[in-house]
């Protein structure tokens, strides 16, 4: 079991946030820091899953990369692109290396 190293991180926030963040201390009953950094991890997925639908829609990156950087199963890819309306790009070239490799001669 990895031991989780915390660091001191100093930056500004607006009214709105303070106030939002201690809202989400009260509701789950933990402290400021507790609850920025639960809100932080929250937007860390969420921005490594925008990243990787957005790397994926402009074709720099393969959907298994794709569902890698997003830290979620293909499977689970597969339907945030429905979800959004994305088109699922076939690697014709990928599916014959996988086929040969798989059915060598």
């Amino acid at each position: 079991m990895a031991i989780s190293e915390n660091r001191h991180l100093t930056g500004r926030v607006n009214k709105r946030q303070i106030e939002q963040l201690d809202k989400i201390s009260q509701e789950e009953k933990i402290d400021r820091s507790s609850a920025l950094r639960k809100v932080l991890d929250i937007g860390l997925n969420e921005y490594n899953k925008q990243k990787a639908l957005d790397d994926y829609r402009k074709g720099r990156i393969s959907i298994g990369k794709a569902a890698s950087l997003a830290k979620v199963s293909m499977a689970e890819f597969y339907k945030i692109l429905e979800s959004e309306n994305i088109p699922v790009r076939i690697d014709i070239r990928g599916i014959e290396e996988a086929i040969q490799s798989d059915f060598p001669k």
